[in-house]
């Protein structure tokens, strides 16, 4: 980042963190104000029962219906000393003083509404959340989308609220994830109290992103962002992104139930990952010709049920049958046991190692 870059960001964290303290500060305005008048309130009936000698709720009902300007006429003051306390007390102070009160009450409610937009207010009330720490660098919106899209549909997840801690959305989120009750904090994970602020300690699940996908120094951040968890003591799922294959271990090793590389492209492995523990390994050799992989074997089959077909694939160590090529050039996957089918290939998972036989010997398996 150029030095030009950082002094703005540096100057607008500072313009932030001065509209947070003008924000705590106007909140003990408004209780002192609140306090001010409770006292004028209690002062002024005290004046009412002495002068007027009224019963304490009847003083009360008075200094109520007076500083709010409302007058029934039920119950006035009739003595000098009663009409003066009425008049310095409400009229010269109560008054001017309950509608600076309803002002400065509104105010804040304004200003509370921004910084929750803008992620400024730490969210409290959230328990068993899924909290999403970092954004991608490129394609952020979308990607988010996406992922948030599949959280949503996982009736596993479709539940849990959602919460991102990250400094890019600083005017707020967009309405694309708000409108799925998406909230965020900004901040940076690996600033001290960041992850407390944003209910890491509360969290069900926790997605550790990756900030640049294509870039190794990705996962130093990670690494750090995890060891901080680990100090928090966390009972969440966490689940973070290596870029590089060799830190896994050290991710599992510092806090990470499960390690996954950052596919952008399919947000939908991730979020299997969380409702279903130890699928994203499958999922992510599939994508890779080293270990177990998919092939394509061109053999013509008939007459077979897909038991009789997955279990003799198994029994002669050829691959797990994951589906089929069918004579219409249709692929079926994972179909019922019982079915029978014209089947022109077999789409089989294998590992790198297997040695598998001829077409023509696992053709001559099922004749």
């Amino acid at each position: 980042m150029s030095l030009i870059g950082l002094l703005r960001k540096n100057n607008k964290k500072r313009r932030q963190d001065f509209k947070h303290s003008v924000y705590l500060h106007a909140v003990q305005d408004l209780k002192y104000r609140l306090a001010l008048l409770a006292s004028i309130i209690l002062i002024h009936s005290l004046a009412m029962v002495l002068f007027e000698e009224m019963d304490w709720w009847q003083a009360f009902w008075l200094s109520m219906t007076s500083a709010s300007t409302t007058g029934y006429g039920d119950i006035s003051a009739a003595t000098f000393w009663g009409q003066a306390a009425t008049i310095i007390l409400i009229y010269g102070i109560g008054i001017a003083l309950l509608a600076q009160i309803a002002s400065d009450y509104i105010e804040l409610r304004l200003q509370k509404k921004e910084m929750r937009i803008k992620g400024r207010m730490e969210w409290d009330e959230m328990q068993d959340h899924l909290l999403i720490i970092n954004t991608p660098k490129h394609y952020t919106e979308r990607y988010l989308e996406r992922l948030v899209g599949q959280i949503c549909d996982s009736p596993e997840l479709q539940h849990t609220p959602i919460q991102i801690l990250t400094p890019h959305f600083p005017d707020g989120l967009p309405m694309s994830l708000r409108s799925h009750g998406v909230v965020h904090h900004t901040g940076d994970a690996t600033t001290e109290g960041m992850l407390e602020s944003a209910g890491a300690q509360r969290a069900k699940y926790i997605i550790v992103l990756s900030p640049d996908s294509q870039e190794s120094s990705s996962d130093s951040k990670v690494f750090d962002i995890l060891h901080r968890l680990k100090e928090l003591n966390t009972s969440a799922f966490v689940l973070a992104e290596a870029v590089e294959d060799n830190n896994r271990e050290r991710f599992r090793n510092a806090r990470a139930n499960a390690v996954i590389r950052p596919i952008r492209a399919y947000p939908e492995m991730l979020v299997r990952s969380l409702s279903a523990p130890g699928t994203e390994q499958v999922l992510e050799d599939l994508f890779r010709y080293q270990g177990d992989h998919t092939i394509r074997l061109d053999v013509n089959i008939e007459g077979k049920t897909w038991a009789e077909i997955v279990t003799t694939l198994i029994q002669k160590d050829i691959g797990t049958a994951l589906g089929y090529v069918a004579d219409n050039n249709m692929v079926v996957t994972h179909p019922q046991a019982s079915k029978v089918a014209k089947i022109n290939s077999l789409i089989i998972l294998v590992n790198d190692d297997q040695v598998l036989p001829s077409n023509q010997e696992i053709k001559d398996y099922f004749s």
